[in-house]
């Protein structure tokens, strides 16, 4: 049995935001008195450090972007912090500039040629990259970002014998002197503290956060969270129109349940092959991992202010990185709200988090590129998209904790994306602007500049809901679950046509029940079992399709013909729910279907026992009823009442060993 206790907690926030704050204005006493202080925004001031001694025990969130301060040691006076959001300052900025891009460049035990080499070219790149303050100051931010870095590279003497001097003088020739920059009169107090005579004790960002302790407690959230940096290229957006109409359908946390397969399945699942996974799972063991879920942890990681009371903020998908080498930790990216999530599946913990405000993400996509190096050599490494309301792809190296880019793919909400399985670089992203576009997002190079392009747009009829690449041709078609029905696009980059609309539009048998109080054109999910068979269904259908690609587009006795019925080979009963966007999901290497409902109710179907006749495309006339159906815990809330637990999306590793939703 699964034990978790919810608390219930006042929370207290303070915003400080704006007021020309300086050190002088903190008065510690005063902020001592506030023991119940949650949430403390001093950003956009001119603080230079934060006193020690505020005594705010209670504080979770601490806000003090856009600010001049240098160490965070003074971090460690918080014991129940959980986020920190720092970006904006511009000391912090080198650091993390340095932690994103340039310390993985170092090996474990670096010459002092090579430290020289990667100063040389870490000095240089903090001098032309980073940004900083009006653009009147931009030649002071040159010389002040220099200073920094110098000092950055000068703690490393402590260890290794580092040439600083023939460094600092072949970094930048533009440069400016500290002689020339007497006339910044409003910038020129807070460099005093810089001068390369009087280096400041540092270390860098990084280790300074992880010294921070987090006291393990009976925590006013689902799980211990971790310390949650939000990324430096993090930015604000206005909202935009076109927001989509999502469900406001109550929403628990989202569960990890795992099977606990044997010693034996556990190294048979394991095994890889070129970085990818070979899976020896047998009807036995299949049937075994499905009696063998249980749940493994209970998170609330997007709720608003991260409140425990929050249980409308919806989960809208979930991805598990691709496993790179056998010692990384088995993760898996979840969205909702206004952040992402990437989470250790074996411990539960939030490993990173990234936080956009005012954005809502709706979907999210791994693919793995191969990036070259400074020193020449390639690496391959996992590359997570993310898309929302405002229509923006952001690109994420979660690994280095870097948002790298951003894709200003659509002019309203982004509904669904994903990776061609053929090209690691393309991504196809759905909006609510009735579009479905392909874009070469490129590799980034070793300073994670990169250039992305648009090769194609797909005109669809409504908006798109689910997508998938055909898998046995998948740089020929893409199939689309849309509001108005099922469609197929020539998505063949050899055709001039850079415009298109569908190829075929598939109907299926429910449509002919239709009557003015259901449209079962409304199809909100769609998913590849194996190669050729397609699981979908429609809102209200009451059950699951299995249909055949290839079958199906063997109908088409010519080109002129748009319109297909679809040749079903089973249907599977579900849910009689009249939600929308509830997900469905497949497992082709275990040949299992999942989907969750509105009830809270988690419906597998194990299909190995009809693999055979699915395969050979014969028609099965029986209903097929779930394989097991699991049950939500029943939620209790002290401010509200829990009534419904809405499971958006369930989705399952290729291990078969978590489940999450």
């Amino acid at each position: 049995m699964v034990k978790y206790i919810l608390f219930s907690v006042i929370f207290i926030s303070s915003s400080l935001s704006k007021m020309h704050l300086e050190m002088k204005d903190i008065d510690p006493k005063l902020f001592s008195q506030m023991v119940n202080l949650d949430e403390l925004d001093i950003s956009h001031n001119t603080l230079s450090e934060l006193p020690d001694n505020l005594g705010l025990h209670n504080l979770r969130i601490l806000n003090f972007a856009d600010n001049h301060v240098e160490d965070v040691t003074v971090l460690k006076q918080f014991p129940n912090l959980e986020e920190v959001i720092y970006e904006d300052n511009i000391y912090l900025t080198v650091e993390a500039h340095w932690d994103s891009k340039f310390k993985d460049n170092l090996p474990d035990k670096p010459s002092s040629q090579k430290i020289n080499a990667v100063a040389k070219d870490f000095i240089k790149s903090v001098v032309n990259n980073i940004k900083y303050g009006p653009s009147s100051l931009k030649e002071f931010v040159r010389w002040k970002v220099e200073i920094i870095a110098r000092q950055l590279i000068s703690s490393l003497s402590n260890n290794q014998k580092i040439d600083t001097h023939s460094l600092l003088q072949t970094t930048n020739e533009d440069t400016m002197s500290e002689q020339a920059l007497g006339c910044s009169g409003k910038k020129r107090d807070s460099a005093d503290d810089c001068t390369e005579g009087s280096p400041t004790k540092r270390t860098r960002i990084q280790h300074e956060l992880q010294s921070i302790p987090l006291s393990p407690r009976k925590s006013n959230r689902l799980q211990n969270s971790p310390l949650s940096l939000t990324p430096i290229k993090r930015k604000q957006e206005t909202s935009t129109q076109g927001t989509p109409s999502k469900s406001t359908e109550t929403k628990s946390p989202k569960v990890a349940l795992k099977s606990t397969p044997s010693k034996k399945q556990s190294n048979e699942s394991s095994a890889k092959i070129n970085g990818k996974q070979k899976l020896s799972l047998t009807p036995k063991i299949i049937q075994k991992a499905l009696d063998n879920i249980e749940p493994l942890h209970f998170l609330q990681c997007h709720s608003k202010n991260n409140s425990c009371e929050d249980f409308k903020t919806q989960l809208w998908a979930c991805a598990f990185e691709p496993i790179l080498d056998s010692s990384s930790p088995k993760a898996v990216a979840t969205c909702g709200g206004d952040s992402v999530c990437i989470i250790d599946c074996e411990t539960g913990k939030v490993m990173k988090k990234y936080k956009v405000t005012g954005e809502e993400f709706f979907t999210l996509v791994w693919t793995t590129l191969t990036m070259i190096g400074k020193d020449e050599q390639k690496r391959k490494i996992n590359v997570l998209a993310a898309g929302g309301k405002h229509g923006v792809v952001r690109i994420i190296h979660a690994k280095v904790s870097l948002c790298y880019g951003e894709i200003k793919a659509h002019k309203k909400a982004i509904s669904i994306m994903c990776f061609s399985p053929k090209q690691d670089t393309f991504l196809f992203t759905g909006s609510y602007d009735k579009r479905i576009i392909l874009w070469d997002i490129g590799v980034p190079d070793c300073d994670y500049n990169f250039r992305p392009s648009q090769l194609l747009t797909l005109d669809t009829t409504s908006v798109p809901l689910r997508m998938c690449l055909v898998p046995s041709c998948p740089d020929e078609f893409l199939v689309a679950a849309c509001e108005d029905g099922c469609f197929a696009w020539d998505i063949r980059l050899d055709k001039k046509q850079g415009r298109r609309s569908y190829e075929v539009e598939l109907n299926f048998p429910i449509y002919k029940e239709e009557r003015k109080d259901n449209d079962f054109h409304v199809i909100d999910s769609l998913a590849f079992l194996n190669e050729d068979i397609i699981a979908s269904k429609s809102v209200m259908q009451g059950s699951i399709y299995l249909w055949s690609w290839e079958k199906t587009l063997k109908t088409r006795k010519t080109k002129n013909v748009k319109k297909l019925d679809a040749v079903i080979l089973a249907q599977m009963k579900w849910s009689s729910s009249e939600t929308p966007y509830l997900v469905l999901s497949t497992s082709p290497e275990r040949y299992c279907v999942f989907c969750g409902d509105e009830d809270g109710k988690i419906w597998i179907y194990d299909l190995d026992s009809c693999k055979a006749d699915l395969q050979r495309g014969k028609l099965c006339s029986v209903v097929k009823e779930p394989t097991k159906i699991l049950s939500w815990p029943i939620l209790f809330s002290p401010k509200e009442k829990v009534e419904k637990t809405l499971i958006n999306v369930v989705t399952v590793d290729p291990t078969m060993e978590y489940l999450v939703l």
